[in-house]
């Protein structure tokens, strides 16, 4: 790559310099949305908050996202990055912006992530009253990339003398592609059972763009906005004015999330889906928790889940919310 070997630092290791004087031997490991991860040949990593750097050089091409290709950093002077790729051309990025960049042959060489969750409740009561509930969920994060697979999985049962077998099961699957540092293209799909609504299945299918603020290891934070196609099949159809009913429709979603120093992680994400038909056809849902590390890898979560269907089915209530706390397992 003769471009990239011309304009890249004539240099065996890369040099970190900070505004304080101080310039660090060593080679990039990270760089994040609020820091920069060093690897100093005295020191081992150490993590440099993006406002202390003067200047960053490196000899290993990088991997910038919405890049497919290697790219080399010419130069970085404080707010700016000078950057050039495999095609020739070159441009300037402004350095606290850039989320996340990384050594090529690291993208390379481990391009697979997996992370998750799983975390289950539950209410048994055996006597005078009796009870059965679970609430299971399950949430998968697989990057490949720039390719975010996510998936979200949920069982329900609900049992008591009053409610016998209440189920519920859902299914989310979105995928994203990073094809900027900051815009995605979201494919997203939902498929829903629940009995106490009277849906036997409602399956929602969508294309739309997004945008992501942040996404680190500690926090994010996007949005997204485009058009689904719902239909929703009755357990009762007589419970429903038409037998099934499918809908074109505009969805907007935002996921947030953000982990404090000490451990606990606070999440929110809401979905609206409004009808292109009917302007009172419209429901959204959202979840707002916390998780909380027990021990490594073991967490408490408190979960508040809020749905609302503006037109349900004749005997449903529009509005449903639940509290769960529960535990779990993370990686």
């Amino acid at each position: 790559m003769t471009l990239l070997t011309a304009v890249a630092p004539n240099t065996r290791a890369g040099v970190l310099s900070l505004a304080n004087g101080d310039r660090i031997q060593g080679e990039l490991v990270v760089v994040e949305r609020d820091h920069v991860v060093w690897r100093s040949e005295t020191f081992g990593d150490i993590t440099v908050e993006k406002g202390k750097i003067l200047s960053l050089e490196t000899d290993k091409d990088l991997k910038i996202a919405g890049r497919d290709e290697p790219c080399a950093l010419a130069g970085h002077r404080r707010e700016q990055w000078e950057l050039y790729c495999d095609e020739g051309d070159g441009w300037v990025m402004d350095f606290p912006a850039i989320d996340h960049a990384e050594p090529y042959i690291n993208f390379v060489g481990d391009p697979i992530i997996f992370r998750g969750n799983v975390a289950a409740s539950g209410v048994f009561e055996d006597g005078n009253r009796e009870r059965e509930d679970w609430d299971i969920n399950a949430n998968f994060d697989v990057r490949n990339g720039d390719f975010h697979h996510l998936v979200a999985t949920q069982y329900q049962n609900q049992n008591s003398t009053e409610v016998e077998n209440l189920e519920k099961y859902r299914l989310n699957y979105d995928l994203r592609w990073i094809f900027s540092e900051k815009w995605f293209a979201a494919g997203n799909s939902a498929f829903l059972h629940e009995e106490a609504r009277n849906l036997d299945l409602s399956t929602t299918v969508g294309l739309g763009l997004g945008y992501l603020f942040f996404d680190t290891d500690k926090s994010a934070f996007s949005i997204q906005g485009g058009m689904s196609s719902v239909k929703d099949d009755f357990i009762d159809p007589t419970l429903s004015e038409t037998s099934d009913k499918r809908y074109a429709a505009g969805r907007t979603a935002w996921d947030f999330r953000y982990k404090f120093e000490l451990g606990p992680e606070v999440y929110y994400n809401q979905e609206l889906l409004q009808s292109l038909d009917r302007s009172a056809d419209y429901q959204s849902n959202a979840e707002i928790g916390v998780r909380t590390p027990l021990v490594k890898g073991i967490l408490m979560e408190l979960k508040y889940a809020w749905q609302y269907d503006n037109t349900p089915s004749l005997e449903s209530e529009k509005e449903d919310t639940k509290m769960t706390v529960g535990v779990g397992y993370s990686w």
